[in-house]
């Protein structure tokens, strides 16, 4: 790969000041997104929730590779604008708390959702023993039950 191929494929400009503000831009979409999630999960949306998550994955994408491409550069960013690095440091942090109590707030769906599916499969098995299952013109169903002639034809 040339260094024309390298530059085509870079995210971040050259420049110190406007690379920082496209970091800025990209983590505040991500705390957007996030807010959004946050206020879906909120109201227990989960259509709206899954459509974010097509959204957040492109962002998600091209922050990280922005953001590989800073840290690859993290020296030349020594000298910046102390406010823009403390507002990108902010947002960031702001990003990882979201995030991370969005994830908590996914995961105690998930749990209940897991505990309740398991619930009801059991009690879909307790009373498939427990009650004979009639089909439209066919003879009582369940599985504990053998009918005696059919046993004795499969003799």
């Amino acid at each position: 790969m040339d260094n024309a191929e390298r530059k085509e494929e870079a995210i971040l400009p050259h420049d110190v000041s406007q690379a920082l503000n496209m970091m800025i831009r990209m983590t505040q979409s991500l705390c957007d997104l996030a807010d959004r999630e946050s206020q879906t999960l909120a109201q227990n949306d989960m259509v709206s929730f899954a459509i974010l998550q097509d959204e957040k994955e492109i962002v998600a994408a091209q922050y990280a590779k922005a953001s590989g491409e800073f840290r690859a550069n993290l020296v030349s960013y020594r000298g910046a604008d102390t406010a823009l690095l403390d507002r990108l440091e902010n947002l960031q942090k702001s990003l990882g708390e979201k995030t991370k109590s969005n994830n908590k707030v996914v995961s105690q769906i998930y749990d209940r959702s897991h505990s309740k599916t398991q619930s009801a499969l059991l009690a879909a098995q307790e009373l498939g023993q427990k009650h004979h299952i009639q089909m439209p013109d066919q003879r009582a169903v369940n599985e504990n039950d053998v009918d005696q002639k059919s046993a004795g034809e499969g003799k």
